[in-house]
C-alpha cells in the first residue's frame, strides 16, 4: 500500500483548531449508519427489474478498459486475452459485436454446466452449434450501451452478482421469488406446493407490494399457477409510471419486462431493453419518492454467453443446487447508492430478500436467503443521511424510426413493430416519444421534437 494510504492515519496539522477538526469528524463518523439495518433504514421502496439472459462479461466486461469509466481498474471485467475454444480446437476470442440481435445460445440446466466445465469456463463455444456459435465470446461496449455505461459512472456496479442456478430462467425467478427453485431445473410452473414467497412474507409483516407486468402476465402468474388464486401481486405496468409519479409505490415490486420484445432475451433488440430500463429509471427520478427508493436492475441468467469468472458456490439445502451460476449484469441505483463504485460483494438473487429482511424485518425464507448479502453494502452512509438528486442529463437510447405517429386508427405507425407495441402497451409513456412524422431519425425516451 503506498501513496496516499500511507498518510491516512497521520495527523494533518498540529493546533487546537485541527483538534477540534477531528473532534468534529469523529463525532460525524459515530452518527453515520453502519449496520445493514441502519444503512436500510430510510429506503422505503424497493425496485427490481430482472431482465432476461445476458452475461456480465457479454455486458459490462469492456468497462474494465473504458477510459471513460471513473473506477475502470477495479471491473472485474474482460482484459483482451478471453479466449475459449472452437469445434476445430482453435482459439475463439472475445471480440466486440455489432450484432444487436443475436440467435438465442444454449443455457439449460445441462447446456450451462458444459460450459462451466468445473470451473474452467471454456465450454461456452462448444456448447453453441452453427455458424454463429461464435457470438457467445461477444461483448457490447459503451458505444452500443449506453444508458447502462452513464448509470455504472453515476451509480454501483456489482461485478460478483451471480445467477442463483447454473441453469435457466425459471429456477433463477423461483430464487428470486422465493430464494429456492424447489429442486426444479427446467422452466415448469407449481401447480402446487410451491415454496412461501418472498410476497407472503410481506404481507404478513403488514408490508406493500406489487408485481408490474410490461407484458400481458407476470411471470408469477405464470410460475406459481396453484398460488395466484390466494395472493396475486400482479399489475400492469401503465401503474407502475402512475404510482411513481404519484409516490405511491410500495415498499418492494418487481417489474417484468415484455418477455417478447424487451426483454433482452437473444434474439429481441438490446436496443428496445435500454428503451425500456431506461423509462423506469426516468419514471423514478421524477418520482417524489426518489430520495427514498432502491431500484436493482439485474439478469435472470447468463443466456449461453461468455464469462470468464468461475462462479463460487453457496449454502443451499439442496447439494446441486449450492453452485451459483455465471454473473450477471448487475446495477444498485438510488440517491443513498455509492456513486461511481464497483461492488464485490458476493451476490445472488437471494441478496434481493435478504435486503428485504434487513430492511423491513421478515422472517428468513431458509438457509439461502440466510446466506445472502444483502444490498446494504450499496448504500453510502453519508448519502443514507442526506441523499442525491438524480444525475443530470441520462442518456437516450436511440432507434431508427421512419414515423412514430399516431395512425387515422389512433394506432402508432412506425418502422419499429416492437416500439410500437411498447409504446400501445404502456411501456415507454406516450409522453415521452417524438409525435411528429420525420424522415430522419426519432428518439424514443424523448420529449423534445427534433428540429
Amino acid at each position: 500500500m503506498g501513496g496516499a494510504d500511507a498518510t491516512l492515519g497521520e495527523p494533518r496539522d498540529a493546533g487546537t483548531a485541527n483538534a477540534a477538526d477531528t473532534g468534529s469528524e469523529d463525532a460525524e463518523d459515530a452518527a453515520l449508519p453502519k449496520t445493514a439495518e441502519e444503512l436500510l433504514s430510510r429506503i422505503d421502496a424497493i425496485v427490481v427489474v430482472m431482465m432476461e439472459n445476458r452475461s456480465f462479461d457479454h455486458f459490462l466486461g469492456a468497462l474494465r478498459s473504458d477510459p471513460n469509466y471513473p473506477a475502470a481498474g477495479g471491473v472485474e471485467g474482460l482484459t483482451g486475452t478471453e479466449t475459449n475454444p472452437g469445434p476445430d480446437g482453435g482459439a475463439i476470442s472475445a471480440f466486440k459485436m455489432t450484432n444487436f440481435t443475436p440467435e438465442d445460445p444454449p443455457h439449460s440446466w445441462n447446456a450451462s454446466h458444459a460450459q462451466w466445465n468445473n470451473g474452467a469456463n471454456d465450454g461456452f463455444v462448444k456448447a453453441h452449434s452453427g455458424a454463429t456459435q461464435d457470438e457467445v465470446m461477444g461483448y457490447h461496449d459503451r458505444s452500443q450501451l449506453e444508458f447502462y455505461y452513464f448509470l455504472a459512472d453515476h451509480f454501483t456496479v456489482c461485478d460478483h452478482w451471480f445467477a442463483s442456478v447454473m441453469g435457466p430462467t425459471w429456477p433463477n425467478r423461483f430464487y428470486l421469488h422465493a430464494c429456492t427453485s424447489g429442486g426444479k431445473k427446467d422452466n415448469s410452473a407449481y401447480f402446487v406446493g410451491a415454496p412461501t414467497t418472498l410476497w407472503k412474507r410481506l404481507q404478513s409483516a403488514g408490508k406493500t407490494f406489487k408485481n408490474y407486468a410490461a407484458g400481458a402476465v407476470t411471470w408469477y402468474t405464470g410460475a406459481f399457477i396453484g398460488e395466484v388464486l390466494n395472493l396475486n401481486p400482479s399489475k400492469p405496468i401503465a401503474e407502475f409510471f402512475d404510482d411513481a409519479k404519484n409516490g405511491t409505490l410500495p415498499n418492494f415490486s418487481i417489474i417484468d419486462p415484455d418477455f417478447f420484445a424487451a426483454d433482452d432475451h437473444p434474439s429481441h433488440d438490446i436496443r428496445l431493453g435500454q428503451v425500456f430500463v431506461s423509462s423506469v429509471y426516468r419514471a423514478l427520478t421524477e418520482s417524489p419518492q426518489w430520495k427514498r427508493t432502491l431500484l436493482v436492475i439485474t439478469y435472470d441468467e447468463h443466456g449461453g454467453f461468455f464469462d470468464h469468472v468461475p462462479p463460487p458456490t453457496t449454502t443451499d439445502p439442496i447439494p446441486e443446487f449450492q453452485q451459483l451460476g455465471f454473473r450477471v449484469p448487475t446495477f444498485v441505483v438510488g440517491g443513498m447508492v455509492k456513486a461511481g463504485h464497483v461492488e464485490k460483494t458476493v451476490l445472488e438473487h437471494s441478496s434481493v430478500g435478504a435486503t428485504l429482511r434487513d430492511r423491513f424485518g421478515i422472517p428468513s425464507l431458509g438457509p439461502r436467503m440466510d446466506a445472502a448479502a444483502s444490498l446494504a453494502v450499496c448504500i453510502d452512509p453519508a448519502k443514507a443521511l442526506s441523499p442525491s438528486p438524480p444525475p443530470p442529463n441520462p442518456p437516450t437510447p436511440k432507434l431508427a424510426l421512419a414515423r412514430a405517429v399516431k395512425g387515422p386508427s389512433g394506432a402508432w405507425v412506425t418502422s419499429q413493430p416492437e416500439l410500437a407495441h411498447m409504446v400501445d402497451s404502456g411501456q415507454i409513456p406516450r409522453a415521452l416519444v417524438d409525435q411528429r412524422p420525420t424522415r430522419s431519425v426519432s428518439q424514443a425516451g424523448c420529449a423534445k421534437p427534433s428540429a
